[in-house]
């Protein structure tokens, strides 16, 4: 019983998955100015130049545990 309770609880997920899977984001979430971009940079919209980069330059510095006790 249990088998059976738990393959078809596993097929409607996945069915609810594939079908929500198809909803896109609208317009005003996609066109902010402020959105998120995974890849690092901003791409210049219209006549707007390219903004820098997110990479920030610097040092490494090293970082024991004993200097925390």
């Amino acid at each position: 019983m249990n088998t059976i309770f738990f393959s078809v609880l596993a097929i409607f997920s996945l069915f609810v998955f594939m079908n929500l899977g198809k909803i896109k984001a609208s317009k005003k979430q996609t066109d902010r100015d402020d959105r998120i971009n995974r890849f690092g940079s901003r791409k210049a919209r219209g006549n707007q130049k390219k903004t820098h980069s997110t990479i920030i330059e610097g040092e490494a510095e090293v970082i024991d545990d004993e200097d925390k006790k």
